[in-house]
C-alpha cells in the first residue's frame, strides 16, 4: 500500500508544479499586456491580443471596463 501512496503523492506534486508554472506564465503575459502597470487591462491594452480584445466584454465579469488578473486568467487558461 505504501508504494501506491508514493505514486499518488508524486502525481499530485507534478500536477501542482505544472499548475504553478501555468499560473506564473499567465501572470507574465498579463504584466506584458498591462502597459501602464496598474494591475488591470483596459480594452486598448488588450488590443495587442486580437482574440482577447474581441472577447473582452465576456471576461470582464464585474463590467468595470478593465480586466483583473483573475478575469484575464479565465481567458488565458482556455
Amino acid at each position: 500500500m505504501k508504494p501506491f501512496h508514493n505514486i499518488i503523492l508524486l502525481t499530485l506534486t507534478v500536477f501542482s508544479c505544472m499548475s504553478f508554472a501555468t499560473s506564473s506564465y499567465i501572470a507574465e503575459k498579463f504584466e506584458k499586456l498591462d502597459r501602464n502597470q496598474n494591475g488591470f487591462l483596459t480594452r486598448s491594452e488588450a488590443a495587442s491580443d486580437p482574440a482577447l480584445w474581441s472577447r473582452f466584454g465576456s471576461y470582464d465579469r464585474d463590467k468595470d471596463a478593465q480586466l483583473s488578473l483573475s478575469e484575464y486568467s479565465l481567458y488565458a487558461s482556455k
